[in-house]
Order: C-alpha cells, then structure tokens, then sequence
C-alpha cells in the first residue's frame, strides 16, 4: 500500500507538471507569434493583394484578429509558466523524496516473500542472524565457459556456436533428468532401473574453510554452521558426496571444537565427506579435519601440531611496583588458578597443567577414534610435517591439491557445486538510494551537530548518521563479518584461552 500511494503521488504530480507546462506553450504554438514579430501572412509569398476590395478587406480583419488572439494567449502563457517554474521549483525536493520513497519501496517489493517477512523481524532463514544469501556456483559451467574461450581463440567463432548449442542441449537434458529423479524419489513417477542408473548423477558439494575465513576464535564457524545446514538439507545421501577446502592454524578450544562438532553432521546425515588441504591443518585445524572420510593435502602443506598450548603474562609484580592491587573473590577452591593479576602459586600451576593435559587426552582419543591406524603417542608431540611425512605417519590418506581434485570430479561427470554465504546487497537501484540516502543522512548529521559557535544537537546527530547506516542500506554484497579476536571472558578466564 505505501508503494501504491507513493507511486500514484509521483505519477499525478508528473503528470500534472507535463500538462500545465503543454498548456502554458500550445497557444503560443497554435495561434501565432508574440507581440511585435512579423504576422504571418494568410496568402502564400509573392502573390499579388486581390483587386476585389472587400476581399482585402476581410482578410486584413481576420489576420488582425489572429493575431490579437495569439497575443493574448502568449500573455497568458508566459505569466502562466512563470508561475508554474516557481511553484514546480518549490515542490522539487518534495516530489524527488516522493521519487526516491516509491523506488524504495518498489524494489522491497520485487524482494517481498515470506524470507523478506523473516528478514525484517531479524530472523535469519539459517540461525545466524542478519540477511545472508546463500550462493551457488557451479564449477561445470566455470570449465565450460573457459572451454568456449579456447574454441573460439583457436577453432573460431562457428565452432564456438556449435559448441555452445551442444552445452546447452547438455545442461537442459540434467535438468530434466534432475526433475525426473526427484519424482522417482519422491514416488510420484515411475522410472526403469536403467533411467534410474542414468538420472542419478552423482553431485559433490564444496565448501570452504580457509586463510581469511578464521582465526585464532574460529569465528568462521558461524557462516561454515549455516552452509552445512543448506547443504544437509538438500543433499541426497545416496549419491552425494561433501568436499570442504580447509586451511587452518588452529585456535581456541572451544572454537575449533565447535567447528569440529558441526563438520560431524555431515556422518551423521549419511554424506560421504571428504577434506582437503592446500597449505596448513595444524592443532584445532587439524580437529576438524579428522572428521572426514578422507583427507587429502597439497605435498607442501602443513599437518599435525596435536597438542594443547596456553600463554599468559604475569604482571601481578609490576602492578605491585605501582602500588596497584586486584581483589578477587571466588566460591570454588578452583575458579581462579593462573590470572595475570595474582602471584601464582605451585597449587596453581598444578591445577592448570592437569587442565592442558585433560584437554590434550580428549583430542588424542579424537584424533585415534577417527584414524585408528595412526600411533597417536608418535604423532601427538605437538610437532607438524609436511604432507609426504604426514602420509607417512598416516596423518592423511593422500596427496592432491584442492583444484585437481574438483577437476577429476567434473572429468569424471559429477556435477560439481561451490556453496557460500554472503550478506545480500541489493539490486542497483536500492544500492543507489542507499547512496542517496547515506549521504542525506551525513548532511543532516553535519547540520545538527552545529559550526563554530554552535552547541549543535548530538542526539540528532547520531540518530541521522545510525540511519544512513542501517544494515537494509548496504551498498554492495559484503562477506559475513567474523570477529578478530577471540570473545571477551577467554581474556579473564585461563581455560577458555587455551589453544589447540
């Protein structure tokens, strides 16, 4: 309903200003020129006045009455559109706020559904809040399009088309076998073993936890549960197959045991899961890839480091040296060991190395539950190989980087998808408001905070410049934002610091 009013608004008022404005310059166009500019002449040029007198007589009277006429509506006219260009310029912010409001809420409108309904009671159609957007890439038609390059680079642009009719025809026939397995599955149609065999392209689905995506918190954990849940939702455990690209140092235990913890969805959905590494899986990195199948590595990259670290500096002495003392009161012989704002005691560090090496047990038991043949007393020193070495301890079952192992799965006919998450940012036209409407915004604030001299408004201003940022306004599609460090209580509290 705003859209329609505001649309009709914008709609009547150009319209309005269109016809006021044909009003105003028609006369001047239909009865003649202006006062003092030549008349114009009722006879074609060069022809001789009529010896008939009365003749003369009435054309001189009907030229001088047009012209009377053309003069009188020019009057009018001129004054009219004065008036028009004044009051047109009055209305001119008015109707572009009009403007600018009905695309607003058009453009919501082409993204209404029940998801928008969701979004804007701050639900997230996964769990993790905000508006993401879930993207899917097909690495078949990535291969393709480098194919048709080639053939045109080499072959010419008639083999080119040939080629691309021929991927056409290839991608409407899975489309259709795609819709006719999921009515043998869902048993509204009936299909030979033989189509069956045919239809059930097997389909590898990729996901991605590398450098950028993580740290020492393992915040990335939040976009990789939701890409988990997309693909778990939609995957067929009888033909599917889940790759996830892992580069990781490690981090947090309860970061990267979280992370581990929802990798472990995928064998409990039934998905043959699969994990490569292009560079490093180290301690907590090295968790989670010990939820796979099988794990692959590039020959270069990094594996092991299983074991438990934790690092705290002491500065209860300097504190002391400034007369600065921290009173801390506790219920549990236990609450507080090692802190950086107490003298540690023996009992202390005893306590905390009993808590390390109880970490330290639990992740070997992990690692040996899920690679039995792995002698974890050699492996778990906190020493990390190289992927031959790791191969040969049995850290990791084979060498292959990340690409030639997507590639094999197309040359092999797999249908090959890349899933990812990321905050939707509009069409153009909303990106453009979005402009408009920050800038808008910064100006108000500006003007509310006041000049030299001027208390200004800070409340205003703040409100004005929060509005202009508003997560709806986002002006391009943005990564999820992951937090840099881990989460404030892992600063007070030695066991939550601790890192694999």
């Amino acid at each position: 309903l705003p859209a329609a009013v505001a649309a009709s608004a914008a709609v009547a008022a150009a319209a309005f200003g269109a016809a006021a404005f044909a009003a105003a310059r028609l006369p001047s166009l239909v009865l003649g020129p202006r006062r003092g500019s030549a008349t114009v002449a009722l006879r074609p040029a060069g022809q001789q006045a009529s010896p008939n007198g009365a003749l003369d007589s009435v054309t001189s009277f009907v030229t001088d009455k047009w012209e009377w006429l053309g003069n009188i509506a020019n009057s009018m006219g001129d004054r009219y559109t004065s008036e028009l260009a004044r009051t047109l310029a009055d209305w001119t912010p008015v109707l572009l706020v009009l403007v600018l409001v009905n695309l607003f809420f058009f453009i919501r409108a082409l993204r209404g559904g029940d998801m928008e309904e969701d979004e804007e009671e701050g639900m997230s159609p996964f769990g993790g809040g905000g508006k993401p957007k879930l993207k899917i890439t097909s690495w078949n038609k990535q291969l393709d399009k480098y194919k048709i390059e080639t053939t045109k680079a080499t072959q010419g642009r008639g083999e080119t088309r040939k080629l691309q009719f021929k991927l056409q025809q290839s991608y409407f026939k899975l489309e259709q076998q795609e819709v006719a397995f999921k009515a043998m599955s869902e048993g509204t149609a009936t299909v030979t073993k033989e189509g069956s065999d045919e239809m059930a392209t097997k389909r590898v689905w990729v996901l991605t936890f590398q450098t950028g995506r993580n740290d020492v918190s393992a915040s990335g954990v939040q976009q990789l549960r939701d890409e988990i849940t997309a693909v778990i939702a939609n995957a067929d455990s009888a033909r599917d197959e889940v790759v996830l690209r892992l580069d990781s140092p490690g981090g947090t235990v309860t970061g990267y045991g979280l992370a581990g913890a929802q990798l472990l969805r995928f064998r409990d959905a039934g998905l043959k899961f699969t994990i490569v590494i292009d560079q490093v899986a180290a301690s907590g990195g090295y968790l989670m890839a010990c939820t796979a199948d099988r794990i692959l590595c590039s020959p270069f990259a990094i594996i092991g480091s299983i074991g438990v670290v934790q690092e705290l500096p002491i500065v209860f002495e300097r504190l002391q040296k400034e007369g600065i003392t921290f009173e801390t009161t506790t219920a549990g012989k236990f609450k507080r060991t090692l802190t950086p704002f107490k003298k540690p005691t023996d009992e202390d560090r005893a306590k905390n190395k009993e808590n390390i090496e109880d970490i330290l047990n639990i992740f070997k038991n992990f690692v040996k539950s899920s690679r039995p043949s792995v002698d974890i007393d050699d492996v778990a020193t906190g020493d990390t190989w190289l992927g031959p070495r790791a191969k040969d301890k049995g850290l990791v079952d084979d060498l292959m980087t990340s690409d030639a192992l997507l590639l094999s799965f197309v040359k092999d006919g797999c249908q090959v998808f890349e899933v990812g998450l990321s905050k939707d940012g509009g069409s153009p036209l909303a990106n453009v408001f979005a402009s408009f409407a920050s800038s808008a915004a910064s100006s108000v604030a500006a003007a509310f905070s006041g000049g030299a001299g001027s208390p200004g408004i800070p409340g205003a201003a703040a409100a004005a410049s929060a509005w202009g940022r508003e997560p709806g306004f986002a002006p391009s599609a943005q990564p999820l934002v992951r937090e840099t460090s881990p989460p404030p209580m892992a600063r007070y509290d030695g066991a939550w610091d601790t890192m694999l």
